[in-house]
């Protein structure tokens, strides 16, 4: 079974430092994945049953985040 698989335009919540972090699917990645976001290199090793996904975060930056750190919004 797969761990925290969503669709694009998903709805999803993480948590994050004090609070919760909410935003949308915006890509999937069943392979290795780097993005650089606000100026730091962010990797994340996605896989067919822990898939990575790029997040349109509310806060209007992105978050690359593994399936297993998301929950539905």
């Amino acid at each position: 079974m797969m761990t925290g698989s969503f669709r694009k335009g998903a709805r999803v919540k993480w948590n994050r430092g004090q609070g919760v972090g909410r935003g949308r699917i915006s890509e999937r990645f069943e392979r290795q994945v780097e993005r650089r976001i606000e100026g730091a290199v962010v990797r994340r090793n996605g896989s067919s049953r822990d898939p990575a996904y790029l997040v349109a975060a509310d806060s209007g930056c992105e978050v690359l985040k593994l399936g297993s750190e998301l929950s539905p919004a």
